[in-house]
């Protein structure tokens, strides 16, 4: 029997709501602590029959024998996290952004590189099977070569709405839709297409708490393989999420879309191949391990960090982070 990754949980928020729930179903992991400035709050809510640490300084649990540390804390937290474990080279799985600026970003990616730490980086949408599926086909180019895309990902942000000032709201702090939600589309347009540049751009703001909140991007991508791409996002008052994806081949199209309360449930693929004048339909099963869909990613990522590759996502991240330090 391989020997189980004792593994910290830094996070009060996602952490609880998104990875608790993987962790306990994987058999490979053992939660030894859970650390949060809250943890006062949250001690009584952590539903475990197994001895835990609780911990409410993060520095702390570098001082235990852990093998994994999972970070889902404000990117102004996370980032001195990854600074500290330079030293430690502890495995580590966090969150995006990278940190608050993409330069600290870079020179953080720079030395996680360098130093061989292994690490990943949750960007839910890369390890979905439907996404996944998008991938093959179009490096199979069973319709083709990709002439261009567009994207339009609407939502409703609940702290906008509810017009709470938070680091979730606040660009400086890495928060907005721009890091969000547009690191996200970037990371899988890269993903998907190759990496980008930007060229061209349109955003619409509004007064919010002293700040001046982008409620609306919109922008260009193009290639090394001259695909050429159009984003939009915006944040809406109410209503389900709509996230579509329409990808244009030589000889058909792809369509990648979801109606939904949930960020990654009720995703469909549609193929249309032209050729044939034929349409198929992809959709993924209903019943699902966890309530929440960005948890099913989660275990998929955990699945494929626990197999020992090399690779990590966080170049798509850091690739993404520069071409949104351009939108401003």
């Amino acid at each position: 029997m391989k020997k189980k990754v004792k593994v910290a949980l830094v996070g009060s928020n996602f952490a609880l709501k998104g990875y608790l729930p993987v962790i306990k179903k994987f058999k490979q992991l053992d939660l030894k602590i859970i650390c949060s400035r809250n943890i006062l709050k949250i001690k009584n809510k952590i539903n475990l029959s197994k001895k835990l640490f609780f911990e409410s300084n993060w520095k702390k649990i570098f001082e235990k024998k852990i093998d994994l540390i999972i970070c889902s804390v404000p990117p102004i937290i996370q980032e001195k996290i990854l600074i500290y474990n330079l030293k430690h080279k502890k495995k580590i799985i966090f969150e995006k952004p990278i940190s608050t600026k993409y330069l600290k970003s870079k020179l953080i990616t720079k030395k996680i590189l360098r130093k061989k730490i292994y690490c990943e980086i949750n960007l839910i949408f890369l390890n979905h099977p439907l996404f996944v599926k998008a991938k093959n086909l179009i490096y199979k180019k069973k319709l083709g070569k990709v002439l261009n895309y567009k994207i339009k990902w609407s939502f409703v942000s609940q702290d906008f709405n509810k017009r709470l000032k938070s680091w979730k709201t606040d660009e400086t702090k890495g928060g907005g839709i721009k890091n969000i939600f547009l690191t996200h589309i970037l990371s899988y347009c890269e993903y998907l297409f190759g990496k980008n540049k930007l060229k061209n751009f349109k955003v619409s703001k509004v007064n919010f708490k002293n700040l001046r909140y982008k409620n609306k991007i919109y922008c260009e991508l193009e290639n090394l393989n001259s695909i050429k791409g159009k984003i939009s996002i915006f944040t809406k008052k109410k209503g389900f999420q709509n996230h579509y994806i329409k990808i244009i081949f030589e000889k058909g199209y792809l369509e990648l879309s979801t109606i939904s309360k949930d960020w990654t449930k009720n995703f469909k693929l549609k193929i249309y191949n032209k050729v044939k004048n034929k349409a198929s339909y992809i959709r993924l099963p209903n019943k699902q391990k966890y309530l929440d869909g960005r948890s099913s990613q989660i275990h998929l990522l955990f699945a494929k960090f626990l197999k020992k590759s090399n690779y990590s996502h966080i170049n798509y991240c850091l690739n993404a982070e520069k071409i949104i330090s351009k939108i401003n």
